[in-house]
């Protein structure tokens, strides 16, 4: 878990097969297909892996490669069609590809992304290799819900994380009050209920209970809206709001434009405590090949890509590795740890607007 003390959920065969049965109908999979699972079986992601493949009984590979065979190497050597992993897997695999000069993935027609926000690059680069980005959204409570559809635009399929299954009903609702609907196209918490939902936390009644709204849904502790087709715009977790001076700051936001900039492989946006706003941002990246990024370069490369000035990162740090999950997600809190005890020195940046520049 990346919220602290971990849970065991339950769920029934009805409750997890729901979600394979919606998953293979909307897109097609059938005995044919070879499924690669790069999360491990403790994960929600191999979880619906093993549904999917129980529902068209097609092969289903497990991330047990032999000792010293990369994933990419893995999912070639298997023939693997449909790949499911976390977007850290999908930035390494391409970055592995663009290392060897590969155009193609081997057999992959599909690649399932969830767990984490998913950077729009990372989407339009499986696409421009005729891939295409099963994009998802969903937590071990309530299964891969929400997804792109293979007939989705390239719009829908880049920006956004489809619409909920024909089994599940999402809705979004007002972050002061979680018993009232957000206005359309208002940012606030995801609810959802249906056949994918979980029985409840093991041995915990007050733990499932305050994850209930009055009219049943669950309450993700997810920021996002919804467009006028149902397509989620998925906007970051709620404990990852970044306040600076009352303004919200979401951290997604910034990393997916972080990661538009061709020599930035990872990027991370977390808080630094400060007296005087209560909090700053902090970008971390890991960039391409070792190469050695200027703070300044990437500030300039943020705005351009839209990112307003209220939203700029003050402080700096270029890594080798991030903290990760066992299934490959960003540990934020590793990283504000480490900033506060100074495992990293982040370097303090000062965004300068051009037209104020030329005033002055």
């Amino acid at each position: 878990s990346t919220t602290g003390m971990p849970k065991g959920l339950m769920h029934s065969d009805n409750t997890l097969l729901a979600n394979g049965r919606a998953m293979v109908k909307d897109w097609r999979h059938d005995a044919n297909t070879i499924l690669l699972s790069l999360s491990p079986v403790s994960h929600h992601i191999a979880t619906v892996a093993l549904e999917q493949s129980l529902v068209t009984g097609c092969e289903l590979v497990l991330n047990d490669p032999p000792p010293g065979m990369s994933a990419l190497d893995w999912i070639l050597d298997s023939g693997a069609t449909y790949v499911m992993g976390v977007p850290t897997h999908a930035i390494d695999i391409q970055a592995a590809m663009k290392q060897r000069n590969l155009k193609q993935l081997g057999n992959v027609k599909v690649f399932y992304m969830a767990g984490a926000p998913i950077p729009e690059e990372t989407a339009r680069t499986f696409l421009d290799q005729g891939i295409l980005p099963q994009k998802v959204y969903g937590m071990t409570e309530n299964g891969s819900h929400q997804y792109t559809l293979p007939s989705d635009d390239r719009d829908t399929i880049v920006k956004t994380c489809g619409r909920s299954c024909d089994v599940y009903e999402v809705k979004i609702f007002s972050q002061e009050n979680e018993n009232v609907e957000a206005k359309p196209g208002e940012v606030g918490e995801i609810g959802g209920r249906g056949a994918m939902l979980m029985l409840g936390y093991f041995d915990n009644q007050s733990a499932t209970e305050n994850s209930f709204n009055r009219d049943g849904y669950l309450m993700s502790g997810d920021l996002g809206w919804l467009d006028e087709r149902g397509n989620l715009y998925f906007v970051g977790r709620k404990k990852d709001l970044i306040i600076r001076g009352g303004h919200n700051i979401y951290p997604a936001r910034i990393e997916d434009l972080a990661h538009r900039h061709p020599q930035v492989q990872k990027a991370a946006a977390f808080p630094v405590a400060d007296a005087r706003p209560g909090q700053k941002v902090c970008l971390a990246i890991i960039a391409r090949d070792n190469t050695k990024l200027d703070a300044y370069v990437l500030l300039d490369h943020l705005y351009q890509s839209g990112l307003s000035k209220f939203d700029m990162p003050e402080y700096f740090t270029q890594l080798d590795a991030f903290p990760l999950t066992a299934s490959g997600k960003v540990l934020k809190r590793e990283l504000v740890e480490w900033a506060k005890s100074g495992r990293i020195v982040p370097t303090p940046v000062r965004w300068v607007d051009p037209a104020k520049a030329k005033e002055a």
